[in-house]
């Protein structure tokens, strides 16, 4: 019975609202904390081979857990129906793609990276850090039902998002990439195709859907001040403002692991220096 409760989407319908800035939060907040941390010095300074193996088994794992959620969610639609609204049909679209900022860039940030796709490099590291963080602060499909039962869809929506705001991170820290602020155009342009794309699915896909929350306000009446206030509709002006300044805190973010690459380069060429 464990075994099938690990596999199961059961209690992901109930909104972890009530976990919210609670220690419960807090340990979970810390925990990604830890995690990010201890990868980070773990493989900072590892041989470049090596830090290329763990990128890719980042970005593979990344995937994987992906379609590990989807196998659940249709099989749990075959044989025991409705478990919750995350259960659907192998036919169903969110088998095969997503209109949701995160659910895009867990498929795109492996592609952007393998196949070094540079025009679309600085809005998927950006949004892909913003979207990560976002989920962290407030973990919807995280902290959901029991947050002591841990099943494989929290795992997977907890290591997810947790690896699109580290692997970005750690790929400036390397000095593998870089993000600049130069190419902020290409980050708005990004943004507004992401929203597009989140409104087609809503008005052409999935009459049900608030792909990016962009059709009613999840949080009116919740615990975040003055957005829980916003009636829907207004609040996209709100959202709109929130993730303007969200995008600039990130260009400050990624600044820390530049400069981390900055110094690491600076103490590597002085060891060369012949004395």
């Amino acid at each position: 019975m464990r075994i099938l409760s690990f596999f199961s989407s059961s209690g992901m319908d109930d909104q972890p609202v009530q976990y919210l800035f609670t220690w419960i939060h807090l340990i979970y907040f810390l925990i990604c904390v830890f995690v990010f941390i201890i990868l980070m010095r773990i493989f900072l300074h590892q041989k470049p081979s090596i830090q290329k193996l763990f990128i890719n088994i980042c970005l593979v794992l990344m995937i994987i857990m992906k379609y590990a959620g989807e196998a659940i969610f249709v099989s749990e639609w075959y044989l025991f129906g409705a478990v919750s609204t995350y259960s659907h049909s192998f036919w169903d679209w969110r088998t095969f793609f997503s209109f949701q900022m995160c659910g895009v860039n867990n498929i795109l940030l492996p592609l952007v990276i393998w196949f070094k796709i540079k025009p679309l490099k600085d809005y998927i590291f950006l949004s892909s850090i913003l979207g990560g963080i976002a989920v962290i602060i407030y973990p919807l499909g995280v902290l959901s039902g029991d947050p002591f039962a841990i099943t494989l869809p929290m795992l997977r929506s907890m290591i997810v998002h947790l690896l699109l705001v580290f692997v970005p991170c750690f790929l400036i820290a390397t000095g593998e990439t870089s993000v600049e602020r130069k190419n902020w155009k290409r980050t708005a342009i990004g943004v507004l195709g992401m929203a597009a794309w989140a409104m087609y699915g809503n008005l052409f896909v999935d009459a049900k859907a608030n792909n990016m929350y962009l059709m009613t306000n999840p949080f009116f009446g919740g615990p975040i001040p003055i957005i829980n206030m916003i009636p829907d509709g207004y609040h996209v002006l709100v959202l709109a403002v929130f993730l303007s300044i969200g995008l600039i805190i990130c260009y400050y973010f990624v600044d820390i692991f530049a400069a981390i690459a900055k110094k690491a380069a600076n103490q590597k060429q002085a060891s060369e220096i012949p004395i």
